[in-house]
This record gives C-alpha cells, sequence and structure tokens, in this order.
C-alpha cells in the first residue's frame, strides 16, 4: 500500500492514539511508516530529544482550513532538527529559531500545527512498546548517546 502523503498527520496521529491495544498501535504504526510519522514519535516522545523553544504556545496564525495543506507536514518536519538540541539546533540564533518555528506553524494544516505543540509538550499518547515492537531499531537508538536522528529506521 503506497504512502498518502497527502493525509493530515493529525489524523493519522489520532487515529493511532485511539487503537486500545498494544498490537493495533503496532498495526497503525506500521501502516502509516514514514520519516514524518517517525519524527513525531522521535521528536516528541524520545526522552533524549531537548526541545529549545520557550515554554506555551507562541503567537501563531493558524491557516484557514480551507487552505488545503494536509500534506505539507511532510515537507516541514524536516525543519524540526532546527528546534531541538542538536548540532543544526544550537546553529540557530534564539529569535530566529522562535521565528521559524512560527513559521512552520502559520504553513502547515491547522491540526498538524497542533500536533507539532503536542509533540514539542510531549503529549503523544502512542503506547511506548507499541513504538518499540513497530520500529525497534528507532526505539534502540533512543537509549543510545551517539544517535544521529531520532527518525532513522
Amino acid at each position: 500500500m503506497a504512502l498518502d502523503t497527502n493525509k493530515c498527520m493529525a489524523t493519522i496521529v489520532a487515529k493511532i492514539e485511539a487503537q486500545t491495544t498494544v498490537e493495533r498501535q503496532v498495526d497503525f504504526l506500521k501502516l502509516h511508516s514514514s520519516y514524518a510519522l517517525k519524527a513525531v514519535l522521535g521528536y516528541g516522545m524520545d526522552p533524549g530529544v531537548k526541545w529549545l523553544l520557550p515554554p506555551g504556545t507562541p503567537p501563531y496564525r493558524p491557516l484557514e482550513q480551507s487552505a488545503d495543506q494536509e500534506g505539507r507536514f511532510y515537507i516541514e518536519c524536516r525543519k524540526l532538527i532546527y528546534f531541538v538540541d542538536s548540532d543544526e539546533g544550537r546553529q540557530v540564533n534564539p529569535l530566529k529559531r522562535e521565528q521559524l518555528f512560527i513559521q512552520v506553524l502559520e504553513s502547515v494544516d491547522p491540526r498538524d500545527a497542533k500536533l507539532i505543540l503536542r509533540m514539542k509538550n510531549r503529549d503523544i499518547r502512542i503506547k511506548p512498546e507499541a513504538i518499540q515492537k513497530a520500529f525497534p531499531k528507532m526505539w534502540e537508538a533512543w537509549g543510545r548517546k551517539d544517535r544521529k536522528s531520532t527518525t532513522s529506521e
């Protein structure tokens, strides 16, 4: 089954979170496996990821729902590296980082903007055991200090 990159990532994550068993979450994680989903998991759940943004919700203007930007998250998620404690993130001036973060929030589907804020606030409700079973290499990398990316598998 080909990955539908036109789907709102927040919708996919909500479907996974709605599954009541680890096995069902594993099935949905594998079904929707993508760089973008692994970015949600890595940046939103990896205990080694530290966000370099101030707490709370920044002042941003969500897109109109009619803007039809459901697939935009798949492009913008590659910029998340600049908002966390990483080689790339530490090179960005804090003010510029916050401005870039707001630009990302304003460029994606409003549901995905809320998902990004949930990631920043560590509010992704997918069972850790499901991630461990669905993506064991990614899970193992979360425990290593020498990891390069939390999204590779």
